[in-house]
């Protein structure tokens, strides 16, 4: 839908079923049952009057709960429809603070809509490091934001240089629309038709879909697709297994890029390291990488971690990568990250250590993908109600993350029915009654790993792995390996995560051969044989040649 309505008109005789269903929260099936129920009255096709919808809202729709009821699936504890209709009002008024009317209409959406609808607009302080990486030149250059929200990426877009006439935006929130307009306008005088209520996946579709030179955006996060809707857009734009919403837009924005134009993402952290965005990882390492850059964690609601890329679309492997830090900016190359596990792109280590990263796989390994079987712990659905701190009859003992150490088990602290249909997952009984298992903690920064000879019983913080028969090393030594000082730096080097994930696990290089040489382990001598020594600060570097 294209809002065509001039912004000193907003409160018009009429307005359509959509920017309806928006205002009050709902589906337009739920408006178009209101004016069969004629508490709306329909003017054309597609619209009702302004003077209907009034009433409705405020006689109606909260005396009598309509908007609950029509739409259940609405669990804000906000009324998403006053809040809409309170920021209408405040655009049609001839003065009003441009600079604060994004913040207003974003505080105003409770977190559970936020989160739903993947909305987090991106702070002014972020957007302007996005720009540093483009020619200096912008004035005839096409700009489009294809997730704009309340304009702030199209509001510094016109700071930069880019004329308000090749300035683009689209998103699905008419409210939002309305806003980045209004603030347009104030900005420059112009009165844009290009910055359009539509949905960008869709009109991405659409043959002959018009090109940008840059394209700036801060896309829904995690927003709420069906897995259907989801595999859709993934074959349509050519995502592969990177079928969240961040990464479809991520692909479709590259469909609408010039040949030579700029690509910019403010991402989750989950973007540069989660395998299920590794196609996009390895779709944005084919292009020209000029930087990548650390947020932080610039949403106070969220705890995730923000970061962003800015790529050309272009081949161009040896062009030095910047890599913005909290603190330090380092250079990395495309090489560099390619040799990572799933093309992760932890562009805070250090180019020393990525050097270091990759002389450990160029070292003789095996990989646990190819030689153990996993199994999570076990899934109770309610720990509250089936667990119990003292023994039972019929009950057995399990552990959960906090009782691992590296290489100990403290004693259980939890009891559970032996009748496994009560819950709703648990691995094949074969794995827990293996005679040997490597059990280790699952939400963790590290890795902690325990030799288990006892067929212990343990709750979803807590997974396992059972080497196939013919590993090369036993269990105990495999154990010692993982818990390594070197294993833990490498596991952290790559990943950044505070989940011990089984792809993460088998992916890891494992240097059998060093028990080949040795009897037992030891953390210098280890090292050593990889040809790596521990620094004062606990890093490593390369041993250089006959030291």
């Amino acid at each position: 839908m294209r809002l065509n309505v001039p912004l000193d008109d907003l409160a018009v005789l009429s307005l359509t079923i959509a920017e309806a269903a928006d205002s009050l929260g709902v589906s337009t099936a739920s408006v178009r049952n209101w004016i069969k129920a004629g508490y709306l009255i329909s003017t054309e096709r597609g619209s009702i009057t302004r003077e209907s919808f009034d009433e409705f809202e405020e006689h109606v729709a909260g005396q009598e709960k309509l908007v609950t009821r029509a739409n259940k699936s609405q669990k804000d504890s906000h009324d998403h429809g006053a809040v809409s209709s309170r920021i209408r009002r405040l655009l049609t008024k001839a003065e009003f603070d441009s600079a604060l009317i994004g913040d207003q209409y974003q505080d105003s959406l409770s977190n559970t809509y936020r989160n739903q609808e993947g909305i987090y607009y991106t702070p002014e302080w972020i957007t302007e490091r996005f720009f540093a990486h483009l020619p200096a030149e912008r004035a005839g250059l096409s700009f489009c934001d294809p997730c704009c929200g309340s304009g702030n990426f199209i509001l510094a877009a016109v700071d930069q240089g880019f004329s308000p006439e090749n300035i683009f935006g689209f998103d699905i929130d008419p409210v939002a629309v309305a806003i980045t307009r209004r603030r347009l306008l104030e900005r420059t005088g112009y009165d844009s038709p290009h910055i359009q209520c539509a949905d960008f996946l869709e009109a991405s579709l659409q043959p002959k879909s018009c090109r940008f030179d840059v394209i700036f955006t801060n896309p829904p996060w995690g927003k709420k697709l069906s897995k259907l809707q989801k595999q859709a857009y993934a074959v349509q734009f050519s995502a592969g297994s990177s079928s969240d919403t961040s990464s479809l837009f991520f692909f479709a924005a590259l469909s609408r890029l010039q040949p030579t134009g700029y690509l910019g993402f403010l991402l989750p952290d989950a973007f540069f390291n989660v395998a299920t965005f590794a196609a996009a990882r390895c779709r944005a390492l084919s292009r020209d990488i000029k930087a990548l850059m650390d947020f932080g964690k610039p949403f106070p609601s969220l705890i995730t971690k923000a970061k962003g890329i800015v790529l050309q679309n272009q081949t161009n492997p040896h062009v030095p990568i910047i890599c913005e830090g909290l603190t330090e900016t380092a250079v990395r190359t495309s090489a560099s990250f390619q040799q990572n596990p799933k093309s992760i792109l932890n562009f805070s280590c250090s180019p020393e250590a990525a050097a270091v990263i990759a002389h450990l796989y160029a070292q003789e390994h095996l990989k646990l993908v190819d030689h153990a079987r996993f199994g999570l712990g076990i899934v109770t659905g309610n720990n509250k109600k089936y667990c119990v701190s003292s023994p039972q009859p019929g009950y057995l003992p399990v552990y959960k993350g906090a009782d691992l150490q590296p290489g100990a088990l403290q004693e259980p602290s939890l009891f559970l029915p032996a009748d496994f249909s009560l819950y709703h997952q648990v691995a094949p009984q074969e794995l827990f009654n293996a005679p040997e298992k490597l059990i280790y903690r699952f939400i963790s920064s590290r890795l902690v790993f325990h030799h288990d000879r006892a067929q212990s019983y343990f709750l979803n913080s807590v997974n396992m792995l059972v080497p196939d028969p013919n590993f090369p090393i036993s269990v105990r030594q495999l154990g010692q390996l993982l818990n390594s000082r070197v294993m833990n730096w490498l596991f952290q080097a790559i990943f950044e995560t505070h989940k011990v994930l089984r792809a993460d696990i088998a992916a890891l290089p494992v240097h059998t051969g060093y028990f080949e040489a040795h009897d037992e382990f030891d953390e210098a001598t280890y090292a050593s044989f990889l040809g790596i020594e521990e620094t004062d600060a606990g890093d490593y570097r390369i041993k250089e040649s006959g030291a």
